[in-house]
């Protein structure tokens, strides 16, 4: 059975808890903190119709070569196109 999650989908927006980022769409900002994260996904998924794609773990380093563990969300949206 193949896994139609992402056909259709023709704009991609990941958000994170590294970066402060606001709306692709409209004038909301969201910040750095995992509350924020959440609030980021759910405006996008309710506000603008995007389906969450993944939610998971991005590790970098840091500014002394540590690991930096941060939370990534990437929704997608069908039918995008810039206003």
């Amino acid at each position: 059975m193949a896994n139609d999650t992402y056909e259709g989908i023709s704009h991609v927006v990941k958000v994170s808890t590294d970066v402060i980022k606001g709306c692709e769409e409209c004038s909301a900002v969201f910040g750095s903190t995992s509350d924020i994260i959440a609030d980021s996904i759910n405006h996008y998924i309710d506000e603008h119709g995007y389906k969450l794609l993944h939610v998971g773990q991005e590790t970098t380093d840091d500014h002394a070569g540590k690991p930096w563990h941060t939370t990534v969300a990437v929704l997608g949206k069908h039918g995008w196109s810039v206003a």
